[in-house]
């Protein structure tokens, strides 16, 4: 069963419509009034981001672009590890194992002219959830014809990075792009492609989608890439942080965000605080702020023994409920 998907405008032109959707970018909404993290969340997601540094790629599916030297082949093992990036963790490092056994060992050769063609039947057969093969060949038929126009999909999410909004821009030129890509008339295919690429402007968080332009536009800390290089078009100051259901519900106990919905305006708004603290890059605080759950360390309610240890108590709604006898008794 496919999870509900957010409703989008209907389908434009086949052509030219890249230009149309980035048009359609609108301003940044500022963090609402009443969104006051404490003054402390700054030093202590600083240490944080310290903490959980790249020794803990292992348990990110970036491991899988990195295990890659080429850019290219990176690029292409990125979009591969960031679209299948939902489900059990267990479960996206063998699905996306798979794809890229299937694709060879330099992914990026598997979209070249001439044999991209073969993308189906090597993809014949796998699953990831409600991802089939034939969904995944799709979604990389739309980035060889990417690679086609622009050389890279980097160069062509920059490309038309433009307005208030460049990022949201760049992806939504790629997403109409990949419009073009022929599609199964299949109804639950149809869906199940626009939830691999979602359309940005369709008011979704685009989690996975902006998780791997965090991968790719920042670099230089050992963690995120950085190959999407296009110094004034896209910078790590145009990212807005991948917002899933677990990292909103951090967001909301720390103060980032005040709204209750898991959606773009939420990740927007939840930038922006992060900005307050880091404004030329907010998202940087994204690979620490998801760890603590993969990890087994934060399980988003109130359980002293899982609250008192954590770094962010002082400073999360539900940690701050820790009774203050168990406090007393942690102190001892």
């Amino acid at each position: 069963m496919l999870p509900q998907q957010e409703r989008g405008r209907p389908p434009g032109p086949p052509c030219g419509g890249h230009g149309n959707d980035a048009a359609r970018a609108r301003h940044v909404p500022p963090t609402l009034p009443g969104v006051r993290p404490l003054p402390a969340l700054a030093d202590r997601l600083r240490d944080l981001a310290r903490r959980y540094d790249r020794a803990f790629i292992d348990t990110d599916p970036l491991r899988w672009p990195k295990s890659f030297d080429d850019p290219d082949d990176q690029e292409v093992a990125g979009v591969v590890a960031a679209s299948l990036a939902y489900g059990r963790v267990a479960s996206i490092h063998r699905s996306v194992a798979a794809v890229l056994e299937r694709l060879g060992p330099r992914p990026a050769r598997a979209l070249d002219r001439g044999r991209r063609r073969a993308l189906g039947s090597a993809l014949a057969g796998f699953r990831h959830r409600f991802t089939a093969g034939a969904d995944v060949a799709w979604l990389l038929e739309g980035v060889a014809r990417a690679r086609d126009e622009a050389g890279s999909l980097g160069a062509f999410v920059a490309a038309h990075a433009v307005g208030p909004e460049p990022l949201r821009s760049g992806l939504a030129a790629w997403h109409a792009l990949a419009r073009t890509v022929e599609t199964d008339d299949d109804p639950v295919r149809r869906r199940a492609r626009a939830f691999l690429l979602p359309d940005p402007f369709s008011g979704t968080a685009l989690k996975r989608t902006l998780l791997l332009s965090r991968w790719f536009v920042r670099g230089g800390d050992g963690i995120d890439l950085g190959i999407w290089k296009a110094p004034g078009r896209l910078e790590p100051r145009h990212l807005v942080l991948p917002l899933d259901t677990h990292v909103h519900r951090t967001a909301l106990d720390l103060g980032l965000t005040r709204r209750t919905i898991a959606d773009w305006k939420a990740a927007i708004e939840a930038t922006a605080t992060l900005a307050r603290f880091d404004p030329d890059d907010p998202v940087r605080f994204d690979f620490a702020l998801v760890r603590p759950g993969i990890v087994g360390k934060c399980v988003h309610r109130t359980v002293p023994v899982v609250c008192l240890p954590c770094e962010l108590r002082d400073c999360c709604r539900k940690g701050r409920r820790v009774p203050e006898s168990a406090v007393r008794v942690e102190r001892r």
